[in-house]
């Protein structure tokens, strides 16, 4: 039998919610196409190169969604599969975000994020700290996003170069961050291998695979590149954790 706060979570209203944020990110989406198609014609941009542009974009998406998909579906045997949906269709954060405010959501209400563990009182405070805290973000970006091209152009000085450089370094900063929270701190703290193994198999498999592109003669390939990374890293992740269980 399903447990009463199970029942409140998965009911519904909740479902309702969920494809109501599922059809506005469907509807956004659907904009930002016909935005770009209008942009790219009024630039006099062939078809074909469209196109290409759009197909690219897919492809580049696939890896993302992929990780999304796997946290995902932590967060359904979690919290349930209509609260997971609704947040997630939401698109007002990632996924690890997801995850680590419903973590502190349970703590702070003082039960254990598990099926077993969580109750009717937990619920709504979960549900809350994912949803304030992901209000700052979500209020910059709808008040400052008009200003960002101003923004870049005064960090970049119009020097393209410079903004590239920029660009990379803000990526390492944050990828770099992730990495020694996420892998090398559980290693060095816990003696966990799994998150580590990941990371490093990942890279390895990414830079391959671009090198591997470039010496065939097949740059297409590069747009495939962060799938096969995740798909990699997960495979050797798990085999490593299961090596590692007694």
């Amino acid at each position: 039998m399903e447990p009463e706060w199970l029942r409140m979570a998965s009911s519904p209203g909740m479902w309702i919610i969920g494809f109501f944020f599922a059809g506005n990110a469907l509807v956004c989406s659907y904009f930002f196409y016909r935005l770009a198609k209008k942009t790219g014609r009024r630039m006099k941009m062939k078809e074909e190169v469209m196109h290409e542009a759009l197909k690219a974009s897919f492809i580049t998406s696939l890896g993302p969604a992929m990780g999304a998909f796997v946290g995902l579906t932590v967060m359904v045997i979690a919290l349930g599969g209509a609260y997971a949906f609704a947040r997630e269709s939401a698109a007002v954060g990632s996924i690890m975000y997801e995850l680590i405010a419903a973590r502190f959501g349970a703590e702070a209400a003082g039960v254990p994020l598990t099926r077993e563990g969580m109750t009717v009182a937990a619920l709504p405070i979960v549900f809350w700290i994912g949803a304030i805290g992901s209000f700052g973000w979500v209020l910059t970006g709808g008040v400052f996003t008009r200003w960002l091209p101003k923004l870049k152009d005064l960090l970049g000085g119009g020097d393209v170069k410079r903004l590239q450089i920029i660009t990379v370094a803000m990526m390492l900063g944050a990828f770099g961050r992730m990495l020694t929270n996420q892998s090398i701190k559980p290693l060095i703290t816990k003696g966990q291998w799994p998150a580590i193994v990941a990371s490093i198999t990942a890279g390895i498999a990414a830079a391959i695979w671009l090198k591997t592109a470039d010496k065939i003669g097949k740059p297409n390939m590069k747009e495939y590149f962060l799938v096969v990374a995740l798909i990699v890293g997960m495979f050797f992740g798990q085999l490593t954790r299961l090596a590692m269980t007694p």
